[in-house]
């Protein structure tokens, strides 16, 4: 698809580096340059249905996968059936793990093509700073002195996973691009983050909101830490920001929440992992 075109082939939820998506078009497919999607065939000519093509995805880790939702958008809508594999992280995150408390904040620029890059440039611009690109932010919780982060995911909601999975997503070392930054709390919010991470324990299960919409039932990560520290002022929502007009960060949102029906949320409530990152340094 040409930035002219009107169609999108967007993820509703991402997975490890060589997922193999299969899709059978029951119509015109076009191709998407950009968004992180290595295609294998003749994509960018319209199918015939009921022809049969194969993507391969450089994306992030999601366990326990069964289902990728795959959209495709069109002046015609054009729907697609799905079969995914979803692999396991293919290394472990070998280094000494970072001392951190009970709510404590780990934040991953990670690398998952174009929807990471749009979220950390629209941030990265709304807050009129230089970096770092952030894409995803987990609360810790503390287990017998053992550390997991409390993270909202697409396709299994909000869940616990050990820090060790967590930082297996990035390459990079800590305050590396492409690594995890941490969000350690100023000493008299300490007993505020032992509350958050006590608190997020409510939320297990609830879906993922891949709308960021404020006021659904869901959670995306960075609304799931606002929830735990309970509307706490220096976590607090502002209005979201998704690029300038006619950028190719705008053109990855449109396409984004087109395959969800919506147009761009410009100006309504939310949170980012950026914003939040921001709000606890010293």
């Amino acid at each position: 698809m040409t930035a002219m075109g009107l169609g999108a082939l967007l993820c509703a939820a991402t997975a490890w580096a060589g997922v193999t998506v299969v899709l059978t078009p029951l119509g015109p497919v076009p191709a998407v340059p950009g968004l992180g999607l290595s295609v294998q065939g003749s994509l960018g000519q319209p199918l015939a249905a009921p022809s049969v093509f194969s993507a391969t995805l450089s994306l992030m880790p999601v366990p326990a996968l069964s289902v990728l939702s795959v959209r495709a958008m069109s002046a015609s809508p054009v729907l697609a059936k799905t079969q995914v594999a979803a692999a396991e992280p293919q290394a472990v995150f070998a280094a000494p793990l970072p001392v951190l408390s009970a709510g404590d904040l780990v934040f991953l620029d990670l690398d998952c093509g174009a929807l990471c890059d749009a979220i950390a440039d629209s941030t990265i611009e709304q807050f009129g700073v230089s970096g770092p690109r952030l894409s995803h932010v987990g609360i810790v919780e503390l287990v017998d002195g053992v550390p997991f982060v409390w993270e909202a995911w697409p396709g299994r909601g909000v869940s616990r996973v050990p820090l060790r999975f967590f930082l297996s997503r990035v390459q990079g070392g800590e305050g590396m691009p492409g690594g995890y930054y941490l969000g350690r709390l100023p000493s008299a919010w300490r007993s505020l983050g032992e509350s958050a991470a006590a608190r997020v324990k409510s939320f297990a299960q609830l879906p993922y909101d891949d709308d960021f919409a404020w006021g659904s039932p869901g959670a995306y990560c960075s609304k799931l830490v606002t929830l735990a520290y309970d509307g706490m002022a220096a976590f607090a929502p502002r209005p979201m920001y998704f690029g300038k007009e006619g950028s190719q960060t705008r053109e990855v949102w449109r396409w984004y929440f087109a395959a969800r029906g919506r147009s761009i949320p410009d100006g309504e409530p939310g949170v980012s992992p950026l914003g939040l990152f921001l709000a606890v340094q010293p």
